[in-house]
C-alpha cells in the first residue's frame, strides 16, 4: 500500500515540475524498477492463492441410463467422486489442486448402465492461463461441455442421447429416411452401392415421441401357421400407445410398429398395411429352431436365418428394428414359448406345444410383449428374475404374461406401472396392493397332499386371504404367496419407468451380430396351467349322520357328523359349523352330537378365491340312549 501510494506521488512530481526529458526517464526507470519489484513481491502470494483454488465439476446425465463410476486420475487432494448419476439428475463435486503447480488435472470415466462404452470427461485447469476440458461419449449418445474459466471455475458437463427422445434412432433419420450399408451397417445420408433406404417417415416415425420397429418373419407349412394375428399385434400396440412412458417426450406413450408382413397392418387408426415397405418373410417351418447346451440356448440357427442372403441383415434394418422370429418350437423336447436377451435386440416367439400349435390371441399377444419385454430389459420380476410377485402386474409375469384380467375384461396386455413391494413374513390380508388398472390377482395356494396353484382375486373384493385359510385375518400372516419355497420380501418394479430403448444393435452400426446363450426358462404350457381362471363358484358341502335316524327323523344315540365339501376350480380353504348357536367353528375332523332333544348345525365353506357359501342348516333329533356315550367320546 505504502509503496504504491509513493510511487503516485513520484509520478505526480515528474509530471508537475516539468522536468527535462532525462530527469522524466530516470522516474519513469524508477517506477518501472518499482513496478517490478511489487509484480515480483506479489507473485508468490497470488500463485499459493491461486493454487489453493478449486475447480466445480457439475454433470448433468438427461439420458436415459444410469451412470456409474468407473476409473478416475486426479492430481490433488482426495475428493469424494459420485459412484451413481441416475437418468436425468444432476451431481457436482468440487477438487482442489492443494498447491499443485499444474493446478487442477484429472478424467473420469463414467460406466453406461447395459452398455459397453462409456462417458468419459477431462480437464485440465492450470494456475494462470486458459483451463482446457474434454469429453467423449459412445455411438448414440452426446456428451458437451461449457463454462470452466476463470478463478475458481465451475464447468458443466451434459451427457445426453442422440435423438430427442432417447430411443437410439437419430432425429434425422425420423424426418429424412436413412440409407444403410447392411453389410457394415453404416449409415449414410445419400444413395450408394448397395445401401438400402429406410423409410422412416412413411413408416410413421415420429421425433416427437419414442419409436420401437420390429420385423417378424414367421415359420409356416401346409397345415399351419405362426403367422402372429392382426389382433395380437394390435393389443400390443395399444399397450405401448396407452402406456405412461414419458422419458425425453412431451406426452406419454411408445410408437410400435410391426412389421409382419406386407398384408400386416401398418398404422391401425388408418387401417394402413405394410405393403411394399416390408420386409418380412414367411420361413420354412421346422419344428425344432437350434439346439440347447447345458440349458444355454444357442443362437446358430436362429442366426443363420438372421443373415442369410435376402434376410433381416439384407434389408440393412439392423440399427433401428429389432428382429423376431416366429417360429415352432425351440430345441428339440421344448415346450418354451419363447426366448430373449436382456437387454438385446433379437426375439423368438414358439408357441408349437400351446394351443392349435400356434396360440390363442392372447398367447400371441403376451408371449411378444414378453419377450420384447427382455429386449428392453427387462426380467421376470422387473429388474430381477424372482417370478410370479403377485402384486407385479406385467406380462413379463407368469401370472400375467398371457394377459391381465380386471372384472370382466380379459387378456389385456400391459407392463407394470408401479414400484410395490410385498414382506412375505408380514402381510396384510385386509388390503389390497394398488394397481392402476384394477387388475386381479394372482396368488400362490399350496393343497394339503402337495402341489398348488395361483388363484384369482377379484380387486374388487380389496382383500386377500394371502395364507389360504379361508378368513380374513385382522393380523399380519405369514405365507409362501409367489410358490418358490421361501418367505421373503417381493420387490415391485416400474416396468414403464425403466424400459431401455437404445439396446442390442439399435442406434449402433452392429449388422448380424449373434445373442450370447441365453438361459431357457420361459413360459410352457405346464407353468400356464399352474394359473387358474376366476372362480364366481362358491364350494358346496354336503353332511351325513351317522347312524341314521328312524323312520321317524329320530335318532335314538349320539350322532357323528361328517362334513364334505367339494370346489370346482379353485379348491376349498376352509370349512365351518355353528351347533346350537354356539359360534362359528372350524371344522377338522367329524364330531358328535349327543343330548336328547333338538340340535340345529349350521355349516358352510370357503374356496380359494374367496367364494364364501350360503351357510345349510340340518336339524337333528335325539332321543333315547343318548347318555351312553362310548369309551373316550369326549363330546361337545
Amino acid at each position: 500500500m505504502n509503496t504504491q501510494r509513493h510511487v503516485g506521488v513520484a509520478w505526480r512530481r515528474a509530471g508537475g515540475t516539468g522536468l527535462s526529458r532525462p530527469g522524466r526517464l530516470t522516474i519513469l526507470g524508477m517506477l518501472t524498477l518499482v513496478l517490478v519489484t511489487l509484480a515480483a513481491a506479489a507473485t508468490p502470494a497470488a500463485a499459493a492463492l491461486r493454487s489453493g483454488s478449486l475447480l466445480t465439476v457439475r454433470f448433468t446425465n438427461n439420458s436415459d441410463r444410469d451412470l456409474t463410476l468407473g476409473q478416475s486420475r486426479y492430481n490433488g487432494c482426495p475428493t469424494t467422486l459420485p459412484e451413481h448419476i441416475g437418468a436425468g439428475t444432476t451431481v457436482s463435486w468440487t477438487l482442489n489442486a492443494c498447491n499443485d503447480p499444474r493446478g487442477n488435472v484429472g478424467t473420469v470415466a463414467f460406466n453406461i448402465n447395459r452398455e459397453s462404452g462409456q462417458a468419459n470427461i477431462g480437464w485440465d485447469a492450470p494456475l494462470f492461463g486458459s483451463a482446457g476440458y474434454t469429453a467423449s461419449a459412445p455411438s448414440g449418445y452426446v456428451i458437451s461441455h461449457s463454462g470452466g474459466q476463470g478463478f475458481d471455475p465451475t464447468v458443466d458437463y451434459t451427457f445426453d442421447c442422440n435423438s430427442k427422445t432417447c430411443d437410439g434412432i437419430p432425429d434425422s433419420w425420423k424426418t429424412n429416411g436413412i440409407y444403410i450399408n447392411p453389410t457394415d451397417g453404416s449409415a449414410h445420408t445419400q444413395p450408394g452401392p448397395g445401401r438400402k433406404f429406410i423409410n422412416l417417415p412413411a413408416m410413421g416415425a415420429s421425433v416427437d415421441k419414442p419409436d420401437v420397429f420390429v420385423q417378424v418373419d414367421w415359420m409356416a407349412d401346409k397345415d399351419h401357421s405362426h403367422a402372429l394375428s392382426p389382433e395380437a399385434i394390435k393389443r400390443v400396440v395399444d399397450a405401448f400407445a396407452n402406456s405412461p412412458y414419458n422419458r425425453h417426450s412431451p406426452s406419454t406413450g411408445i410408437n410400435l410398429h410391426v412389421d409382419a408382413g406386407p398384408d400386416s397392418i401398418l398404422d391401425f387408426a388408418a387401417e394402413t398395411k405394410w405393403g411394399d415397405l416390408s420386409t418380412a418373410r414367411k420361413l420354412t417351418e421346422t419344428k425344432n429352431l437350434g439346439t440347447s447346451v447345458n440349458g444355454l440356448y444357442q443362437w446358430d440357427a436362429f442366426n443363420k436365418i438372421k443373415t442369410e442372403t435376402g434376410g433381416f441383415k439384407s434389408t440393412g434394418r439392423a440399427p433401428i428394428f429389432h428382429y423376431a422370429i416366429s417360429a415352432h418350437n425351440l430345441e428339440s423336447g421344448s415346450t418354451s414359448s419363447g426366448i430373449a436377451p436382456t437387454p438385446g435386440s433379437d426375439l423368438i416367439v414358439s408357441l408349437g406345444s400351446f394351443a392349435n400349435q400356434v396360440g390363442t390371441v392372447s398367447e400371441q399377444a403376451g408371449t411378444f410383449m414378453h419377450e420384447l419385454g427382455h429386449n428392453l430389459n427387462l426380467e421376470h420380476g422387473g429388474n430381477n428374475n424372482v417370478n410370479h410377485k403377485p402384486q407385479y402386474f406385467s406380462v413379463m409375469n407368469y401370472a400375467y404374461q398371457m394377459g391381465l384380467t380386471s372384472g370382466s375384461t380379459t387378456g389385456s396386455m400391459d407392463l407394470s406401472h408401479q414400484n410395490t413391494a410385498l414382506d412375505e413374513n408380514s402381510l396384510y390380508e385386509t388390503s389390497y396392493p394398488t394397481t392402476s388398472g384394477n387388475h386381479d390377482l394372482k396368488h400362490y395356494c399350496a393343497n394339503p397332499g402337495g402341489g398348488g396353484a395361483y388363484v384369482t382375486v377379484p380387486s374388487a373384493d380389496e382383500q386377500v386371504d394371502w395364507n389360504c385359510d379361508g378368513q380374513i385375518s385382522q393380523r399380519p400372516v405369514s405365507y409362501d404367496i409367489n410358490g418358490d419355497g421361501q418367505r421373503t420380501r417381493l420387490t415391485g418394479w416400474d416396468d414403464w419407468g425403466n424400459l431401455l430403448l437404445r439396446v442390442g444393435s439399435i442406434g449402433t452400426n452392429a449388422s448380424g451380430s449373434m445373442p450370447a446363450p441365453t438361459v431357457e426358462n420361459e413360459m410352457t404350457p405346464a407353468d400356464e396351467a399352474m394359473n387358474e381362471p376366476l372362480d364366481t363358484t362358491p364350494p358346496v358341502t354336503k353332511a351325513t349322520t351317522t347312524p341314521r335316524p328312524d323312520r321317524h327323523g329320530v335318532h335314538h344315540s349320539n350322532v357323528t357328523v361328517t362334513l364334505t365339501a367339494t370346489d370346482d376350480l379353485s379348491g376349498v380353504a376352509r370349512t365351518e359349523y355353528n351347533l346350537d348357536g354356539r359360534g362359528w367353528k372350524q371344522y377338522t375332523s367329524r364330531f358328535k352330537v349327543r343330548g336328547d332333544g333338538k340340535h340345529q348345525l349350521l355349516f358352510r365353506s370357503i374356496d380359494h378365491a374367496q367364494n364364501h357359501e350360503r351357510a345349510k342348516s340340518l336339524s337333528i333329533r335325539i332321543k333315547g340312549d343318548s347318555h351312553r356315550y362310548e369309551d373316550g367320546d369326549s363330546g361337545l
